[in-house]
């Protein structure tokens, strides 16, 4: 394919596109002026004649070197050759290697050479890409595709792959983590990058109404038969009810279905474990369960959902549920600096405080975007819940940041 082109001498093939010497006049001194400017305009290496339509990327096979090239307006899929002499530039006209060339990209080509090979690849110019994008929406209805707060529009031809697979819109999962390339306002291709896969739980009677934990982020209450929709990874599985539990860990395959039987979970029961608790706020009382609990020796829990509550005179009463699904665990309330009552530490914990709110809203910014993200920093197995139970997924909130934050909040 050739079309005119503008001229970029430095990124010419001089194999492929120097004509014959034959066609220069030698003796330079016995040529005319006109004679000499028709000579230069031969010798001189034209540029590559660069097709100015964007092609995006179908597929790239580096062991037969051909590439599926796809106008964004069409269907169709055109394969070229390329040869290891073909030049291949990002959009900033710097080499790159054909193993980046992922599927999707908009690029644009040079003519082919006397093999009908392509001579150079480059990444279009007049194309943007945006990359490991979280927070979108998709509406088939009107073909809109929103990403944070802009709105973008797609045609019916719009390319989506995972990994070098093409794959349907409606495979998109929210979880998923993408990369888009867009024309305009146009999106003209989605890459997953993080696809999503989905856990089966089996034999749930014994655990349900207990809890069940995916690493650090993904918290939720074991209901019947459950099946939950996660990113694809590799994740520390954890639950725990009625003084059963275990922790093992699966992997999430994207658009694969990973069955977990809850009866391996299960273990010799019923399971206990030493909690301690580390509390550096004066006079604060302890009630687990609604009991109160002398916290000065390490207090056994079993294995399960527990109601942790807080009590100080002058502070506000700080509830959360606690989930126990290990041997030992450590939960700490304030801070040793709290009892020393100087001025500087005054400040540190204000600062403290300040970092405190920030990460809140941080989280609560998130919830909104993924329901089925909670976020947690487990203390040595033990890991604490919002108390309300009407939502599936809750905030699995820092037990030391929570506490410290209410519990450094006087009355007036």
């Amino acid at each position: 394919m050739c079309g005119c082109g503008r001229k970029e001498p430095d990124r010419i093939s001089m194999d492929h596109y120097r004509p014959a010497e034959s066609t220069v006049q030698e003796t330079e001194d016995t040529q005319t002026d006109e004679e000499s400017q028709e000579a230069d305009a031969v010798t001189t290496p034209v540029e590559e004649q660069e097709d100015t339509d964007i092609y995006l990327v179908v597929s790239v096979d580096t062991q037969t070197q051909m590439i599926g090239l796809a106008l964004p307006d069409s269907a169709r899929t055109v394969q070229y050759g390329y040869t290891s002499a073909t030049q291949i530039f990002d959009n900033f006209g710097q080499f790159m290697s054909v193993n980046k060339l992922q599927p999707g990209r908009a690029v644009t080509i040079g003519e082919l050479d006397s093999q009908a090979k392509l001579t150079t690849i480059r990444l279009a110019k007049d194309a943007w890409y945006q990359e490991n994008i979280t927070r979108y929406e998709i509406d088939p209805s009107i073909k809109m595709f929103t990403i944070g707060d802009t709105k973008y529009h797609y045609g019916q031809y719009l390319r989506v792959f995972a990994g070098e697979q093409e794959i349907s819109l409606m495979q998109v999962g929210v979880n998923d983590v993408i990369s888009v390339q867009g024309i305009g306002k146009e999106i003209v291709s989605v890459q997953v990058t993080t696809g999503h896969g989905t856990i089966a739980l089996l034999n749930t009677e014994l655990f349900e109404g207990g809890w069940i934990s995916l690493g650090t982020k993904i918290y939720a209450k074991v209901t019947p038969n459950m099946i939950l929709e996660v990113p694809e990874g590799k994740y520390e599985l954890s639950v725990a009810n009625d003084g059963y539990g275990d922790s093992k860990t699966i992997v999430v395959e994207r658009a694969k279905v990973t069955k977990v039987d809850l009866e391996q979970y299960k273990g010799e029961g019923p399971k206990l474990c030493q909690v301690t608790f580390e509390i550096y706020v004066d006079d604060a009382l302890l009630y687990i369960d609604g009991e109160n609990v002398d916290y000065d020796e390490p207090v056994e829990l079993r294995y399960g959902v527990h109601q942790l509550t807080v009590i100080a005179e002058g502070f506000e009463t700080w509830e959360r549920q606690l989930v126990i699904h290990s041997e030992e665990a450590t939960i700490q309330i304030g801070e040793p600096e709290l009892s020393e009552g100087t001025e500087d530490e005054e400040s540190d914990d204000s600062e403290e405080s300040t970092s405190t709110n920030q990460r809140d809203d941080d989280a609560d910014e998130e919830d909104e975007d993924a329901e089925s993200e909670t976020y947690t920093s487990e203390e040595k197995g033990a890991s604490n819940t919002s108390s309300d139970d009407s939502e599936d997924y809750e905030d699995y909130l820092d037990t030391i940041v929570d506490l410290i934050q209410s519990l450094t909040t006087t009355e007036d």
